[in-house]
């Protein structure tokens, strides 16, 4: 930050911070690549900044940018890599000794604030290092005191590693939380939102996920959990492996099949609906950054929407809920998702600015979604 007669004077990265914001300067970095000498002049111009500014934004936004028509596999991965680089260079303490941590909370929500894409999140161990254990530690002490807990933000997933080497993803507005280091008897862990498990068999220690009023026990499987608390059910899928379901306040199991999900309803007093799934990837293909749309009302549709996107859309005229809708969406944006389903309800989308906040941040994109009564579907 320079500071100049008095005045403070935004850094260059502020100001590319601030004008990253824009979609309109997002949409002129990123078709500046064919500009002439006197088109490129104007755009500088226009926003106040000099060419290397401007080669600051392109390598920014190029560089984050994974639509499949517009970048190649080689670049797609070197920008992972250079995201993960990114993420790994803090530290912080998730047992009693510092670890490698990610401090991505708020640099990624910064970026998904930025750019309408989902991002994928480097790995984040929840394990306690033994080669940084202390000889005078008591492990059995930690397990009851210290837990771990991490939650991916909206617009973000990531991986977690437990700490039996157990995978887990989490979707966007998820979290996790789980102990330092599972006891000899139980593996703990519960969540809130969606996660989908690949846990380490061990029939003599299961695992066991509490998610809202139900915990789901596991001895090494396979199974996605969506535990979202405005969907008001909890979906059980299980891939491959055996898990059963223990409601709250219930003393037996129901036990799951592979190839089949248990809809727990909690505005049902609690009823369990078995039911066999014809496409996995409806459930699971979230974690490979696809999202699956299957005869799902528009209106669930824009839940979805809105944390897989990081953004709030109003839906105005609420009859529009209610249209059911079958899409498959890979590396589009949000407008491009809305412009795609547009063609097929009459609506509207206006798109407001994002308002710069007092600590510094941006606000969620705001979204409003209204009927067009003069498109004939």
């Amino acid at each position: 930050m320079i500071v100049e007669a008095g005045k403070k004077i935004m850094s260059v990265q502020d100001k590319i911070d601030r004008l990253l914001a824009e979609e309109q300067f997002q949409d002129d970095v990123l078709n500046s690549g064919s500009l002439s000498e006197y088109q490129k002049a104007v755009l500088l111009e226009k926003y106040g900044i000099n060419e290397n500014e401007l080669m600051a934004a392109q390598r920014f936004l190029f560089g984050f940018s994974f639509n499949k028509s517009e970048i190649g596999q080689e670049e797609i991965n070197f920008s992972l890599n250079r995201l993960r680089r990114r993420i790994s260079g803090d530290r912080v303490s998730f047992g009693p000794y510092p670890i490698r941590k990610t401090s991505v909370v708020g640099w990624i929500t910064r970026i998904a604030a930025v750019l309408s894409i989902p991002l994928l999140l480097a790995t984040i161990y929840l394990y306690q290092k033994s080669q940084q254990t202390s000889p005078d530690f008591d492990a059995g002490a930690l397990e009851v005191k210290q837990t771990n807990t991490f939650t991916a933000p909206k617009g973000a997933k990531t991986q977690i590693v437990l700490p039996d080497g157990s995978l887990v993803w989490l979707n966007s507005g998820s979290s996790i939380s789980c102990p330092a280091k599972f006891n000899s008897s139980l593996r703990e862990v519960s969540i809130t939102g969606e996660a989908y498990f690949e846990v380490v068999k061990n029939e003599k220690v299961p695992m066991v996920v509490s998610a809202g009023k139900i915990a789901v026990k596991v001895y090494g499987t396979k199974f996605n959990i969506d535990a979202f608390a405005d969907d008001g059910k909890i979906v059980t899928t299980l891939v491959e492996g055996k898990v059963s379901l223990i409601p709250e306040g219930s003393r037996g199991e129901y036990k799951l099949e592979p190839g089949n999900k248990a809809t727990y309803n909690e505005l049902e007093k609690g009823e369990i609906q078995f039911t066999r799934v014809e496409d996995m990837d409806v459930y699971t293909g979230w974690k490979d950054g696809k999202l699956y749309l299957r005869n799902v009302r528009f209106v669930d549709i824009l839940k979805k929407l809105e944390r897989w996107y990081n953004v709030d859309i109003q839906l105005i005229d609420a009859s529009l809920g209610e249209y059911t809708l079958y899409a498959t969406f890979i590396d589009e944006n949000i407008e491009q998702v809305l412009a795609i389903l547009s063609n097929s309800i009459p609506i509207k989308v206006e798109y407001q600015n994002r308002k710069l906040q007092p600590d510094g941040t941006f606000s969620e994109r705001k979204i409003l979604v209204s009927r067009d009564f003069d498109k004939k579907i």
